[in-house]
């Protein structure tokens, strides 16, 4: 069953991306006619059913918990804690404002898959290129001062084991340079769809939980490092999980480095 089930899922998707190619090209068509805000939310829409029937077809039981804490309007970083690919459509599916991702550049080496993240305004960095991800991250906040929203996933990897990784405090800064609003998010449940190491897709109880949000004005007047545990601690309460500040996980590191001379 599991086998028919991910054979089912990923021909849904490839389906749906090659179908909605099309489809973005039409509505782009008429921007001149709907606006741009209109054609932008025709597109995120679009994006949001299918997400929904991407979670729905894998067989995850979602429960959405923290709607509420979603602002109604003005720029949006959501900050999530990163387990599975399943994560993305775990998020857009319940997601009703158009909303974009911060995300590795390995997205945009798709075929079809790269029009999608595209047309949903994602931002894709390279890793290991200092310069080029500082060039994400300001074309990140250029995106939020326009009202846009956006998602990051501040681990920079999905976890092996679902336990939080160290948060990189630098990616936050394209929410102070956006004036934009965060709202944490955390995620379990998504790496039991879809684990690391396995291309498997799995039954499994999803739950996705909207933070209380940091305004923009104490986004911008923080220290980004304090900012980044802040935000840590509020997903790792809600997981059930240990919170280890990046001070802390900084001395851990350089007492085993310590140990290897």
């Amino acid at each position: 069953m599991t086998l028919i089930r991910t054979l089912i899922v990923y021909i849904y998707v490839i389906a749906v991306v090659i179908h909605n190619a099309g489809y973005y090209q039409k509505v782009r068509s008429q921007e001149d006619v709907l606006g741009a805000d209109v054609v932008q939310q025709k597109i995120h829409d679009r994006a949001r059913k299918a997400a929904a029937r991407i979670m729905k077809l894998s067989g995850a039981n979602m429960k959405v918990v923290g709607k509420e804490n979603i602002p109604a309007e003005g720029a949006v970083l959501y900050v999530s804690n990163h387990q599975s690919f399943m994560d993305v459509p775990a998020i857009v599916s319940v997601l009703d404002r158009p909303t974009g991702f911060i995300a590795k550049d390995d997205l945009g080496k798709i075929p079809f898959f790269r029009d999608w993240v595209t047309e949903l305004k994602a931002v894709l960095i390279a890793r290991g290129d200092a310069r080029k991800a500082l060039t994400a991250i300001i074309q990140a906040a250029k995106l939020l001062q326009q009202g846009h929203c956006m998602v990051l996933y501040p681990e920079g990897t999905r976890s092996r084991d679902g336990k939080l990784l160290e948060f990189k405090a630098g990616s936050l800064k394209a929410a102070q340079k956006g004036n934009a609003t965060i709202v944490p998010v955390a995620i379990d449940g998504a790496m039991d769809v879809m684990k690391r190491d396995s291309y498997l897709i799995h039954k499994a109880d999803v739950t996705v939980t909207f933070l209380p949000p940091i305004p923009a004005d104490e986004v911008k007047a923080a220290d980004t490092k304090e900012l980044a545990d802040r935000v840590k601690k509020q997903i790792a309460d809600v997981l059930g999980q240990e919170f280890v500040s990046q001070d802390e996980l900084d001395r851990m590191a350089q007492e085993e480095a310590g140990r290897h001379e």
